[in-house]
């Protein structure tokens, strides 16, 4: 296993498994993967960990805060790893410019329309990897294309840096 990757919920770790080829982890919740992430690198020191995080941007407008993206960068920084967020077509899971926008404070009214509704639903469909292989117009193939060069990027930078801190321990040692 070349690197720890870390996901939300189960559905995502599959989708991540699948594209890379090996084992990934499910914490279940945002709010273990703090938790769970620690645990492994107790367990596993020189790998890298990436945090595949979700993108609540339809909570971020409604809510003000976006806790999947939140954790997973919390979780990154309490491991020194990497947080990946999914990207998605455009429009997918963007609020329409057309339409008034829809703050925590009139989200909380509830006196949104149908369509800041609809709109809102809509985004909801889009917050992480697994929703990219079975929502977006990206599918598998995005998916793959994403994790597969943020993950190798991740992976490669790692060993760079491995390879930088070895040479300095080396020519001390023969100092």
């Amino acid at each position: 296993m070349p690197s720890i990757v870390i996901a939300e919920d189960y559905a995502t770790a599959d989708s991540l498994s699948q594209a890379l080829g090996y084992a990934t982890v499910a914490a279940f919740d945002s709010g273990n993967l703090v938790n769970v992430a620690q645990q492994l690198r107790e367990l596993f020191r020189d790998k890298p960990f990436v945090i595949a995080g979700d993108n609540d941007a339809h909570l971020e407008l409604t809510e003000g805060k976006n806790p999947g993206k939140e954790k997973a960068l919390a979780a990154a920084k309490a491991v020194d790893g990497t947080a990946i967020f999914p990207i998605f077509a455009p429009g997918e899971q963007s609020y329409p410019d057309k339409l008034e926008l829809v703050t925590p404070l009139t989200a909380r009214s509830g006196n949104l329309t149908d369509e800041q509704q609809m709109a809102i639903a809509k985004m909801k469909r889009y917050t992480d990897f697994n929703d990219l292989v079975t929502n977006s117009v990206f599918g598998r193939d995005g998916l793959e294309h994403q994790v597969t060069s943020q993950v190798n990027n991740i992976i490669k930078g790692q060993k760079e840096q491995f390879e930088v801190q070895h040479k300095a321990s080396v020519s001390l040692t023969v100092c």
